[in-house]
């Protein structure tokens, strides 16, 4: 190191609530489909029951002319049962198999029925048998009349109900309930149960059998595939109706183990009364394929689903919470139990026994038989099980609004386009046509933009209260998922809510810590406890009725305080906001308008909205706390830089002018902020004081101990003047007070005096500075340990005296240890090296070279030390 160089250095997610929505096209197609589907059901259902009534009526007009069927034919063995006196006076039995009719053999049903269609009272009728272990024979029937001295009352009652009430009042209310609720799954279960319920009641084989063409085929199966599915369709009916079977969320797999059996049998007794008809035989080839007798029965399959159905409805009704709720099961329970158990008990008596009831029995069970489909409608309509009073205003909506005025936008369109072709057919230019044209495409362009602006109009005049709040908060819920700021969350969900329920008092409480205050509208003091019934209710369940008028309901048990806030509130139903097990929020609902009751319908989506709510809420409330923390980060940046602008005002600003020497210095921390150190300031007596060191550790832990010591040496350096080894040792007391037990420092300090040249230091466990001189390199290590470590350590002090051209380099193991993408050190080596061939440059030069070399070994490989 040359005396004028002595070079201490180191390596250093608005959009507004009512905004219209994209129509899903998809839904919309699958609407048309179903209405479809709905319209061809409709045309084979209302078909069906017209022929069958029309046949009936017949019977009733002319039973004296009509000949009835001596026997019926109805297993695929075409064996005879349900026989008249005429039948068994010819001596025909119950079981024989039907070989012949007439003179041709038989090969179905039809060919028996079909003839009596066109035969005649006191006619006969040759019919060959099979008696069970004798051989084949024939008898002649006589036919009798349907009745020979004109129907009786109760014929007509028969009719009546079997024929026209019930049939057509069932077909009425279920095609009703899906036309308005065509996506409603409940809705075509209850148009099943609805087609099939009039088909198991009453049917007429002669009817069914009578007419050979196409259509009969069709009713024919139509018939024998909804009287078989009644059964089925009651237990899905108990399952989902009103909501659905708590024991079918939790294994929707079970009710297949009956539903599953009987649907195969339903389609089977279909196929084989389809073939029935005319292929017999091939009807039996099916039944012995599937080892199934040729008496094929549903019965006892179907008394297992009728027992079910009651069952059901049993458990669901012991087991309801709102006692409005029971009430309305219990209703149901009574009118379907006196509706169904007589002809259920008369049924079973006649298939299973072969008793047959009397007169006043069937007459009681076929009135009680209208209870069935009443209650349907009572529990549908009145107490609005299935959300269909709302969507009949629809309807007269779309008549009159669209229906009506889209009626006179096509008639104008009409007149329009005769008028424009009319007045431009003559002998007009050329010009004139085109311009008659135009003005044809401009009129009916303005007409349809006046006949939009007409069903608005219409829209709010007359039918404020109208609404489809299935698509409004459907919407909703998929809106409210994309939002992240609070406030229009809040806004937006309570005014949907408001305006497609017309509820005016919608009210959103979320978590203070210790109860839920009112977060929209803005806070009116109103707050539900954290540990009230209502959280606790909340916290297990979807939704939570508020029934002030039920002396037995859970708000009657709830705190003074907090009855007085859902009193405020006017809550009549509560939902929880909860994205997951935690209640972050609560909506309250009031009343409607129209003082209706929220419906099965209504909470169903609005436990969407509310569960799409609080995932909302939630990502709003990650939303905000990622800002926080990247609000919290920018500001620890700035900290740190202002940090790292102090820190590098601690390193020397001015270079002090001690004659005979150069010096410079660099520090460049690997985290911006570091623990390394050096520093050189002019002593009292013209001398000179340097100092490197490196504190353990990184970032402003070390940086603040590094600030300590510097404080430290500086204070020393005043009060021990040349005993280097009693300032050592102070330095280490300080540190050693002031820091934890894994905090040290690596510390070097020398005074240097012009005067006698000599360098004297002390070094605590820091890398040995090094002296060039000449061909020689001589290490400064005498000293002792690290600093701040060992209470009492002792200390060393070391001298040397420098010749002109020294070359004194004090470093830390930052530059030494400097690492290049392959892992490699650069090393004492390598800086011994550059030193050496840089002799007779400038201090700073040399500072600038080996930064350069370092960096070049490195090769942009990042640095872990400063």
């Amino acid at each position: 190191m040359r005396l004028s160089n002595t070079i201490p250095m180191d390596w250093l997610q608005a959009f507004h609530y009512n905004e219209p929505m994209p129509v899903d096209a998809s839904r919309t197609r699958a609407a048309y489909l179903a209405y479809l589907a709905l319209a061809l059901l409709f045309a084979i259902a209302v078909t069906n029951r017209i022929r069958d009534a029309v046949d009936r009526f017949d019977e009733l007009l002319h039973g004296v002319e009509r000949a009835r069927t001596p026997f019926d034919l109805v297993d695929a063995d075409l064996s005879a049962s349900y026989l008249q006196p005429e039948a068994r006076a010819a001596g025909l039995k119950d079981g024989d198999v039907i070989s012949s009719i007439g003179s041709r053999a038989i090969r179905g049903s039809t060919d028996y029925y079909s003839l009596l269609r066109k035969a005649r009272p006191g006619g006969r009728l040759s019919v060959g048998i099979q008696s069970s272990g004798s051989s084949r024979r024939d008898i002649s029937i006589e036919l009798r009349p349907f009745f020979p001295a004109g129907p009786k009352i109760s014929d007509w009652f028969s009719f009546g109900i079997l024929e026209l009430a019930i049939p057509f009042f069932c077909l009425a209310l279920g095609f009703w309930v899906v036309a308005v609720r065509i996506r409603d799954k409940r809705a075509w279960l209850l148009l099943l149960l609805m087609l099939s319920f009039p088909e198991f009641a009453y049917s007429q084989f002669g009817t069914l059998y009578g007419r050979d063409d196409l259509a009969e085929a069709i009713f024919g199966a139509y018939h024998q595939l909804f009287t078989a599915i009644w059964p089925t369709a009651l237990v899905l009916l108990a399952i989902y109706f009103p909501e659905r079977l708590d024991i079918d969320r939790r294994i929707p797999w079970a009710k297949w183990l009956v539903v599953g059996p009987s649907l195969f049998k339903v389609f089977l007794a279909a196929t084989v009364v389809t073939l029935l008809r005319h292929h017999a035989a091939g009807a039996r080839d099916l039944l012995r394929m599937l080892a199934l007798p040729d008496k094929f029965s549903l019965l006892w399959l179907a008394a297992i689903e009728v027992v079910l159905f009651f069952a059901i409805l049993a458990y669901k009704t012991l087991t309801a919470l709102n006692r409005d709720a029971r009430r309305r099961l219990l209703l149901l329970d009574a009118a379907t139990a006196l509706s169904l158990a007589p002809v259920i008990v008369w049924l079973t008596l006649r298939e299973a026994f072969g008793i047959a009831v009397s007169d006043w029995f069937q007459f009681l069970a076929l009135a009680l038989l209208l209870l069935f489909p009443l209650t349907m409608a009572y529990a549908i309509v009145v107490h609005r099980a299935m959300e269909v009073s709302v969507v009949i205003r629809q309807g007269l909506q779309y008549l009159l609004a669209k229906g009506g005025v889209r009626v006179f936008q096509v008639a104008v369109s009409i007149a329009i386009i005769v008028l424009a072709a009319t007045m431009s057919a003559g002998r007009n230019s050329v010009l004139a046509r085109v311009l008659l044209i135009s003005a044809g495409f401009g009129l009916l362009a303005f007409t349809r933009i006046f006949a939009e602006r007409v069903r608005r109009w219409l829209d709010r005049r007359f039918f404020r209260e109208a609404y489809n709040a299935e698509q409004i908060l459907g919407d909703l819920a998929n809106r409210v998922r994309t939002m992240v700021e609070t406030r229009p969350l809040l806004e937006t969900v309570a005014r949907s809510i408001s305006q497609s329920l017309h509820v005016p008092q919608v009210s959103l409480l979320l978590n203070g810590g210790q109860g839920f205050q009112v977060a929209y509208p803005d806070s009116n003091g109103v707050e539900i406890p954290q540990d009230g019934l209502a959280v606790r209710h909340l916290q297990k369940d979807q939704h939570l009725l508020v029934d002030w008028s039920d002396s037995a309901s859970w708000v009657r048990n709830a705190g003074i305080a907090e009855r007085n806030s859902l009193e405020k509130l006017q809550s009549e139903l509560l939902l929880p906001l909860s994205p997951n097990r935690k209640l972050i929020g609560i909506m309250s609902l009031g009343p409607k308008q129209s003082e209706e009751p929220f419906t099965s319908s209504d909470i169903r989506l609005l436990d969407s909205v509310a569960t799409q709510t609080g995932l909302a809420l939630e990502n709003s409330r990650l939303t905000a706390e990622i800002a926080a923390e990247v609000a919290q980060r920018e500001r620890m940046n700035r900290e740190l830089e202002i940090a790292r602008e102090v820190q590098q005002r601690l390193f020397p600003q001015i270079v002090p002018v001690i004659p005979g020497i150069e010096l410079a210095g660099f520090c460049r921390p690997a985290l911006g902020i570091g623990g390394d150190y050096y520093d050189y300031f002019a002593l009292p007596d013209g001398g000179l004081g340097i100092a490197v060191g490196d504190v353990s550790g990184k970032g402003i832990p070390a940086a603040l101990l590094m600030a300590s010591l510097r404080a430290s040496l500086r204070a020393q350096t005043m009060r021990t003047g040349t005993d280097l080894a009693a300032l050592m040792e102070n330095v280490n007391t300080l540190g050693y007070e002031g820091s934890t037990v894994s905090k040290y420092a690596t510390f070097f300090y020398g005074q240097y005096s012009p005067q006698s040249r000599v360098l004297h230091y002390v070094n605590a466990g820091h890398e040995p500075p090094l002296v060039f001189r000449a061909g020689d390199l001589i290490p400064l290590e005498t000293g002792g340990p690290v600093v701040g470590l060992l209470p009492g350590a002792r200390y060393e002090q070391g001298s040397i005296s420098l010749l002109p051209g020294d070359v004194l380099v004090a470093f830390t193991d930052g530059i030494s240890e400097a690492m290049n993408p392959a892992a490699k050190e650069w090393g004492v080596e390598n800086l011994v090296s550059c030193v050496r061939a840089s002799n007779g440059i400038s201090a700073q030069c040399l500072i600038d070279r080996i930064m350069t070399s370092a960096d070049a070994f490195a090769a942009g490989a990042q640095q872990h030390d400063d």
